[in-house]
């Protein structure tokens, strides 16, 4: 055996050397306190850890130095190799280092409060022995790899194809540093801008990534061994294996994040009487108003407003609600069920840019996520699973298209028709955010780069086309119905005039007197127009700073500290949340580094194995951002459609060093079958050979993507009013059929007065969203009047229909019932704020009235 066989040996003999003087004098740094002062100033319990720390460092600068000598490491290394021989006794001793840097890793890296939580008074002896702690975590780090390779021996890391990942993945490492180092200097994306500092999304824990490379390797062990046994004999690429995985990430998500209490959020409000449900807030609010609207038959309108943004999601909404009705915890349910597929397509998209444990580690990591971001809700502003919200739609939307790209991409540029599905997807993905839009250049960028311009032209040109065909009908019918080519509705144009100006504000601006959605349009966007024209320089930097942001956050949103808090505890306690202003702690330094280490690595494996296809993630990433950019917006939810291809690339190099583990420990038994099952599905090789065009296929494409982009018009088109204005037979029919519960005959009497003698108007219509509160309850600084703190107790709903408005009832008590969605008949003398009475119809097709218990606001002279 050569000599140079256990030369590895000399590295962690000198590293542990190294760490041994470097916790001695971290021991030493400080004296005792003078009380228990025994010698030199330190305590008796000081200058035993001194001792031990001394001895280590004493015994292994000895080994090292021996080991410097050729000879000296190979009689160092088979003594060791001698020892390690005995199966079970290896087991004992890599079992036992394994225990010891769990233990050690986690004591050293708890912090105080969790410590006294935990220990109680045995906590303020973890400071003092912290020296001896990192000694054990940095011997088990270089010594547990160590045994590995002297029990198996180590392989060279075979071919140029592996080392070329690892320097292209160190020189785009150094690149992410070099930008790192820019932006401090420069501080571009640091808040150069005058815009609010929003903060990065939901954070992940460093604990959390540990647990997801052990449940990733477990599983897929587990899956790989039985499916080994049931498909004997066939290739360790067949997709029905990969199918299987995603259908098992697809279930463990939904289970665990229907498992997750969703806290409130400023998109949802507190359960509360009669039904005890957590109802929608600002964003969330408008989507199910428009949903609703489009179940009545008033169309895809909110308010007085007919043209609406996210038309997509709106319809998705309407039909979650067509089948489960008023009840919102079976909407919210049906939703994590569609929405727990982001992780299963982003399976599939790790397993074909990297392996299957890259896309086992990124859904992991994406399930965690969100459950960080359900539990979250209360403490960090952003969107998840349980919020009728577009934003994680989106993502799940945007993973599929990367999907789909990645599949188009290695496949023939003369598919035609993927082309034109892969545009026709992409066209959903604007109706549901818009910001989708600026995604096409850069999707024709990746087919010019991958094919070249004479094969790219036609396929790029059939991607366009379906894109058009699927967005251009929404655009056309806001033409029709607004008189402006626009994606969203005209608040939007508000929202962005008020940020095109020297002091950004967050709002959108007011309508002028007797304005209309189309002139309010024409106006805002005139602004943003003549401000750009007006000061290009000072557009182009706040653009510029943004854009650094955006892409900045969401790197911060990777593990941002090796400290063992809590989620809740790691929101509050680092700079980042709510706000961020681009101060770094000390203890963020080393896990960011390695963050951009592990995103680097990844982009270099995607690229070695997928060439233009493998940064079909990051391009996504690019191009979104640029419209957020344009809108002057950052982090926040407005990242959240995307920020997880950072994270992808994340996993993916996570999963690349494990491969390298793994391939310097292949003659380690069973190692080589695990590696063959990792590799992905087999890949479809490019066909340049000419072929009959397939032109049944591209007609049937196209009728699909036709009606996919047509079908928001049709259902307004053949949809009818499930409302319509309430004549007075009607009126005094409902009042005579219902049943006063809990109001005397005196009131209904009155009731009938006011309404026949014209003191009072009646509407009807579907109420939204019921709650009870008494006098003081609400919930404070909210600018909307349903839920604003009153000093009476009241019955509030939102009432969509021919004549939609918010309602508000003065009760004196508690209402039996007041089912959600029910249909309605409000009266009122003049202001639905302030109405006189309501009459609920209950599932059981009964009427009931409730009567204000301030009629007598409504006693006044006739008008």
């Amino acid at each position: 055996m050569p000599a140079k066989t256990f030369a590895y040996l000399r590295l962690p003999l000198a590293s542990s050397a190294v760490a041994g003087w470097l916790c001695l004098a971290w021991s030493l740094s400080e004296r005792s306190e003078a009380a228990s002062a025994a010698f030199l100033g330190y305590s008796w319990e000081r200058l035993l850890l001194a001792a031990l720390l001394l001895l280590a460092a004493l015994v292994f600068s000895a080994a090292a130095i021996g080991a410097r000598d050729a000879n000296g490491a190979e009689y160092l290394g088979r003594r060791l190799s001698q020892w390690l021989a005995s199966p079970g006794r290896f087991w004992l001793a890599f079992s036992f280092g394994c225990a010891i840097l769990l233990v050690a890793w986690t004591l050293f890296f708890l912090p105080a409060e969790r410590a006294i939580g935990l220990l109680g008074p045995a906590a303020l002896y973890l400071a003092r022995i912290k020296p001896l702690l990192l000694f054990a975590v940095l011997f088990c780090v270089s010594w547990l790899p160590t045994l590995l390779a002297v029990r198996y021996g180590i392989a060279d890391l075979e071919g140029e194809h592996e080392k070329g990942k690892l320097r292209l993945g160190l020189l785009i490492f150094g690149l992410l540093l070099l930008g790192a180092a820019l932006i401090a200097l420069t501080g571009l994306g640091l808040g150069f801008d005058a815009t609010i500092w929003n903060a990065p999304g939901t954070p992940i824990l460093s604990s959390q990534v540990f647990l997801c490379l052990l449940a990733t390797a477990l599983i897929l062990a587990v899956a790989l061994g039985l499916w080994r046994r049931l498909s004997a004999g066939k290739k360790p690429a067949d997709r029905r294996l990969d199918i299987g995985l995603a259908g098992l990430v697809w279930l463990l998500a939904a289970t665990l994040w229907l498992a997750q209490p969703a806290s409130t959020t400023y998109y949802s409000s507190p359960p509360v009487a009669p039904n005890y449900q957590s109802y929608p807030l600002s964003d969330a609010y408008n989507h199910d108003v428009i949903a609703n609207n489009v179940l009545i038959g008033e169309g895809f309108r909110s308010g007085g407003q007919l043209a609406i943004r996210r038309p997509a999601y709106a319809l998705f909404l309407a039909g979650a609600e067509a089948l489960f009705g008023g009840n919102y915890d079976a909407v919210i349910a049906g939703q994590v069920f569609v929405l727990a597929l982001f992780p299963a397509f982003l399976y599939l998209l790790g397993t074909a840019l990297h392996n299957r444990f890259s896309g086992l580690l990124i859904a992991g990591l994406v399930m965690v996520r969100e459950v960080n971001s359900i539990a979250l809700g209360d403490v960090i502003n952003t969107s998840h699973a349980k919020l009728l919200m577009a934003d994680l739609p989106t993502a799940l939307l945007l993973a599929s298209l990367a999907l789909a790209v990645v599949g188009w991409l290695r496949g023939s540029p003369r598919h035609w028709v993927r082309a034109l599905l892969v545009g026709g997807l992409l066209g959903l993905s604007i109706l549901l955010r818009s910001q989708s839009l600026t995604l096409i250049p850069f999707v024709l960028l990746l087919v010019l780069l991958t094919w070249g311009w004479r094969s790219a032209w036609r396929p790029a040109a059939l991607f366009v086309l379906g894109v058009v065909l699927v967005a251009s009908p929404w655009i056309v019918r806001n033409r029709v119905v607004m008189g402006q080519w626009a994606i969203e509705d005209a608040v939007v144009s508000g929202f962005l005039a008020n940020r095109y100006s020297f002091t950004p504000g967050t709002f959108v601006l007011p309508f002028l007197p007797g304005e209309s959605e189309g002139e309010y349009y024409a106006r805002q966007m005139g602004h943003v127009r003549d401000f750009t024209l007006q000061n290009p320089a000072y557009v182009a930097s706040f653009v510029a700073d943004n854009y650094a942001r955006n892409q900045l956050l969401n790197v911060i949103a990777l593990p941002l500290s090796f400290q063992l808090r809590d989620m809740e505890s790691h929101a509050r306690e680092l700079p980042f949340w709510p706000g961020w202003e681009g101060d770094l702690p000390l203890e963020t330094i080393l896990p960011i580094a390695a963050n951009l280490f592990f995103v680097g690595l990844g982009l270099a494996a995607t690229w070695r194995q997928a060439r233009w296809a493998g940064l079909v993630p990051l391009f996504i990433s690019l191009g979104f951002t640029v419209n957020l950019a344009l809108a002057r917006v950052s982090g926040w939810r407005y990242n959240l459609p995307m920020d997880w291809t950072v994270l992808l690339y994340y996993a993916i190099g996570m999963g690349q060093a494990v491969v390298w583990s793994l391939l310097l420990l292949r003659k380690a038994p069973g190692v080589n079958r695990f590696l063959a099952r990792l590799k992905p599905a087999h890949q479809e090789k490019t066909k340049r050979t000419s072929h009959p065009l397939p032109i049944r296929k591209i007609a049937a494409s196209v009728a699909l993507l036709v009606v996919a982009g047509f079908a928001f018009i049709l259902i307004e088109f053949f949809n009818s009013p499930r409302y319509t204005p309430v004549s007075a037979q009607q009126a005094l029919a409902a009042i005579t059929a219902a049943h006063a519960e809990g109001s005397s005959v005196a009131e209904v009497d009155r009731l009938m007065d006011l309404f026949t003698a014209g003191r009072l108007e009646a509407i009807s219509g579907r109420a939204l969203h019921p709650r009870y509160y008494r006098a003081g309850d609400g919930l404070p600084d909210r600018d909307f009047a349903l839920v604003a703190i009153m000093d009476f107790e009241r019955i509030s709903f939102y009432l969509v229909g021919p004549e939609p408005g918010g309602v508000i009832l003065p009760v004196d008590e508690t209402p039996v019932s007041f089912p959600a969605s029910s249909d309605v008949f409000v009266f009122h003398c003049g202001n639905t704020l302030d109405a006189a009475a309501v009459i609920v119809r209950e599932e059981d097709s009964s009427l009931r009235l409730l009567i204000s218990a301030r009629l007598e606001n409504c006693s006044g002279p006739e008008s």
